[in-house]
């Protein structure tokens, strides 16, 4: 299973005015509700002193959604649908978990809930291996996708003497090469489909060795080797597999934060906190950012404009207008990055993180 995300195309649309239109929808049972969820919307939109043409679009917005919704009903998983008239902008992404129902309206998509799953969404492939077979899973973000079997039948050492030996060794060898080599080849043709971030080795000392030995450098850097006994039960061995990938997960984040707290605190190039990361991000110098997942701060948005306000003011400082509405700054925050090429990752909750404002980043210069 793939999943197929221009999220700079995405980054990149902004229309004139608040007429973007986002949608989340969580799955088949969320258009029941969805009418009901516009509805209120539509009232808020009309006492709220908008321009006339941002209520139409928002009608237009709305038809094109409900077509394409009657064409092509939800069957599983989520809906991510983008609308946006004014730009002649519509697209939907189909997303095999569940996310929140969500709806909003601004200038820009709100990509935010797609850029988190996306970030979690890396394929890793979990390789199996001992002497007899491998088996090769690869699992997206907790679902255990497509599996790939490989036979082995290498024998294991024998006690005999003198030439014999040093022949059965050299023929052992060659068969332990050639299926390290075939199970090699088989993850390459699966990354070719699926793009694989990361590989996770399990099994006996000395068949993975081979495999990560028949490995290019580039391969080599995505392992992560452990041993694991595999005579115990399936249900054992998966749910050891599962723990050993959370585990993995949770050594990246901490990885991650500690590049960039190390950097800060040598007065290096890092910043932290929503105003200076903000800064950073609109002056295209950002490379890395770590965002807390809880971290949903709101600040204004002047429709005139376009500014971003962080303080509080009912006022916009750049052009003098009333017209402000609240925003995801980290939705912006996101779109600039993407836009200019950064790396971004959530994470799970930080305790430093959080004391110095739940974001931070790794500049370029």
């Amino acid at each position: 299973m793939s999943l197929n995300v221009n999220l700079v195309n995405i980054a990149e649309m902004v229309a004139p005015d608040r007429t973007f239109l986002s949608i989340y929808l969580a799955g088949p049972h969320s258009v029941n509700e969805l009418d009901k969820k516009l509805n209120k919307l539509r009232l808020l939109l009309k006492s709220d002193n908008i321009q006339k043409d941002e209520l139409e679009y928002f009608e237009e917005n709305i038809k094109t959604v409900e077509e394409y919704l009657k064409k092509n009903p939800i069957k599983s998983g989520s809906l991510c649908i983008f609308a946006c008239k004014e730009i002649d902008y519509f697209e939907t992404i189909s997303i095999p978990e569940i996310l929140k129902d969500i709806i909003r309206i601004d200038s820009k998509a709100y990509i935010r809930p797609l850029a988190e799953f996306y970030d979690d969404y890396e394929n890793v492939a979990v390789v199996v291996a001992n002497n007899e077979s491998v088996h090769i899973f690869l699992v997206s973000s907790s679902v255990i996708g497509t599996e790939e079997v490989i036979k082995g039948n290498i024998k294991n050492h024998v006690k005999v003497g003198g030439w014999s030996q040093k022949r059965y060794q050299r023929r052992r060898d060659n068969q332990l090469s050639h299926y390290a080599k075939e199970i090699t080849e088989t993850l390459a043709n699966i990354d070719k489909e699926e793009s694989i971030g990361h590989v996770l080795l399990v099994g006996s000392k000395e068949t993975l060795h081979s495999i990560h030995e028949s490995m290019n450098k580039e391969w080599q850097n995505k392992v992560i080797e452990k041993n694991l006994d595999l005579s115990k039960a399936d249900n054992i061995i998966n749910k050891d597999i599962m723990e050993l990938l959370a585990e993995e997960e949770q050594r990246f984040q901490l990885d991650y934060w500690e590049n960039i707290k190390t950097e800060y605190l040598r007065g290096g190039l890092a910043v932290v906190g929503i105003d200076n990361v903000l800064q950073a991000v609109e002056e295209k110098r950002i490379d890395r950012i770590i965002i807390d997942k809880t971290l949903h701060p709101l600040v204004e948005r002047c429709q005139v404009c376009d500014n971003l306000i962080t303080g509080d003011t009912q006022i916009c400082p750049v052009c003098g207008s009333k017209l402000i509405f609240k925003v995801s700054i980290v939705n912006d925050i996101l779109e600039l990055l993407i836009q200019s090429g950064g790396e971004y990752h959530f994470v799970d909750s930080i305790a430093e993180l959080k004391k110095v404002g739940g974001i931070a980043a790794l500049l370029r210069y």
